[in-house]
């Protein structure tokens, strides 16, 4: 895996046309998401692909990436949540991890060198406000330091099987694992959602210093065994 930073959501359903084009339309509309950063009207890191196209088209508009990937009811559109530029892969099932519907964001290395520790707050808060909107069971954060041994059962029964440099944690995997428990977890930075979940962020971002110590004491606060990967 490369430096690049990917954060599945697992969610409880498949993804429907419908609810694919309602949630891209709210990407653009709610989260002032565009085809450009800021001040700049470049769109050569604006592009979607889906199974009916011959690779990434660039340069197109909103409208047309939208209509793409809901029509093949899956995809992948790049776009900017202020000066953040991400990849959002709608797929319903994975060949690794967990055989759960999920949707993926991927963000490349650039934005996760420990040189960006002052300015985490773009990732942290697209995160969230997605979190907010798409309720998955969980939402992980992996690097290519990370190993992702996670079970379908597992995640079905909401067992705690590993943690990673964030935890997003449902509802139901919250009230199994215990709230009180996460909430009082050493880590970096911990929010109390208001849909029940909690979030549990190991460090500013993955490659900060300090991400490590965090972890080792994240592990055994919970009862995991040390991650000799990470």
């Amino acid at each position: 895996m490369a430096e690049s930073l990917f954060i599945p959501y697992l969610l409880e359903e498949e993804m429907e046309p419908q609810r694919i084009e309602t949630f891209l339309r709210f990407c653009f509309a709610d989260l002032d998401c565009s085809r450009s950063p800021p001040e700049n009207e470049r769109t050569n890191d604006f592009g979607y692909t889906t199974e009916e196209t011959d690779g990434i088209r660039y340069g197109g508009s909103i409208d047309e990436a939208v209509d793409s990937v809901t029509r093949q009811a899956g995809g992948t559109v790049w776009l900017w949540y202020d000066d953040l530029n991400v990849g959002i892969h709608i797929d319903s099932r994975s060949a690794e991890g967990p055989n759960v519907p999920r949707l993926t964001l991927s963000i490349n290395e650039w934005y996760v060198k420990p040189w960006r520790n002052n300015r985490p707050n773009p990732i942290h808060d697209f995160v969230l406000e997605l979190y907010d909107y798409l309720s998955p069971i969980y939402v992980y954060g992996e690097t290519y330091l990370d190993d992702a041994p996670l079970s379908t059962e597992g995640i079905e029964a909401g067992h705690l099987e590993e943690v990673y440099w964030v935890n997003g944690f449902g509802p139901n995997m919250t009230t199994q694992i215990g709230r009180e428990r996460l909430l009082h977890a050493p880590t970096w930075r911990i929010d109390d959602c208001e849909d029940g979940g909690v979030f549990l962020w190991e460090s500013p971002l993955p490659l900060s210093d300090g991400r490590q110590r965090n972890d080792d004491a994240l592990r055994a606060y919970l009862g995991l065994n040390p991650n000799s990967t990470n």
